[in-house]
């Protein structure tokens, strides 16, 4: 996820993936289309600015993101990259 405001996703991720602003510092990124997981994938997450990332919720077909500043408590913008490692539906055709 990088900018403010209004999220947006970039890389080859943009294509099967969309992002959802739930408010300040917390998002949903929703695997779409080929990217649809057999079981919950493993989900990595790496800052980009100073703060806090935290896993919120992980589903088949979703990861829920919050960021907060390094108090750990007040919700902030931030970029970050994400990994999602898994078995695609896809692939066991």
């Amino acid at each position: 996820k990088s900018g403010l405001g209004t999220p947006a996703l970039s890389g080859s991720c943009s294509s099967f993936c969309s992002v959802t602003d739930n408010g300040v510092g917390d998002y949903t990124i929703t695997f779409t289309g080929d990217a649809v997981f057999t079981q919950i994938p493993e989900i990595m997450v790496g800052a980009k600015t100073v703060g806090i990332i935290k896993i919120h919720a992980v589903a088949i077909s979703s990861v829920q993101v919050k960021c907060c500043a390094v108090d750990g408590t007040t919700p902030a913008e931030m970029d970050f990259d994400l990994i999602a490692v898994g078995s695609m539906a896809r692939d066991l055709l």
